[in-house]
């Protein structure tokens, strides 16, 4: 008898779950429109980090994070849809922490060399994800220290091992290995993709100004997309700018 090839097992309940959260997301009016425009602006970051020709190396390296961002996002989708609930939000962390980063270049855009030349102890203390958010929440006049909050949430449910984290890995009562299906715990996680990587279509979008017609096309649909998407979940249309 051959050994069973557990791999090949594992990618087929990954599949079949993936089947199961698209029918999910077709029956749920709100997870559709959360999963277009996660789609929408994977097209902006895909169109200014692959199709765009960079002119300076400014902006060669923003294409850079939007690669990262792009697959990040891509990765999160990947293992939601696949049953991969605490490790999905786990590369939103890793996007998150990008975001800002790209948030705070594109605002800053004298630091983008300092940052692409800086060493070990420069990375950490002036680009290190702590001192970008404080920079960031200075900018917005922000005292509440969301960002960080958010961050430290994600961190500590799904990125480290915490007992906490044990939650996300437990249906009907029971701890479950590999991939399972539950759909609150999705819906929870589209919830917050949607929120994070909407805003990095405009945030990113911002750095580019000297596009070509057809990528100024995408990014003008991209902003009608969203504002109707913030009028119907939000309530708060999107001017597009990056702040």
């Amino acid at each position: 008898m051959e050994p069973l090839d557990n791999l090949a097992t594992l990618h087929v309940e990954e599949e079949r779950l993936r089947g199961v959260h698209l029918e999910q997301i077709a029956n749920d009016e709100p997870l559709r429109d959360h999963i277009y425009l996660i789609r929408e602006a994977m097209n902006i970051l895909w169109a200014l980090a692959h199709d765009h020709t960079n002119r300076s190396d400014d902006e060669l390296v923003m294409q850079f994070l939007g690669i990262r961002l792009f697959n990040a996002s891509a990765a999160s989708i990947k293992l939601a849809y696949s049953g991969y609930y605490q490790q999905a939000f786990s590369a939103l962390r890793d996007f998150l922490e990008t975001f800002f980063l790209v948030d705070y270049l594109a605002s800053f855009p004298d630091k983008i060399q300092g940052w692409k030349t800086a060493d070990e102890k420069k990375l950490r203390n002036e680009f290190g994800p702590a001192a970008v958010r404080a920079a960031l929440d200075a900018r917005d006049g922000f005292v509440e220290k969301k960002r960080k909050k958010l961050y430290d949430l994600i961190s500590h449910y799904a990125t480290h091992a915490t007992p906490a984290g044990f939650g996300m890995v437990i249906k009907d009562d029971l701890g479950e290995i590999g991939p399972f299906y539950r759909p609150e715990m999705f819906t929870a996680w589209m919830q917050e993709a949607v929120k994070m990587i909407c805003n990095s279509g405009v945030v990113f979008g911002h750095h580019f100004q000297d596009v070509d017609l057809k990528i100024l096309g995408t990014k003008a649909k991209y902003i009608a997309d969203l504002n109707n998407w913030r009028r119907k979940y939000l309530e708060r249309p999107s001017g597009g700018t990056s702040k």
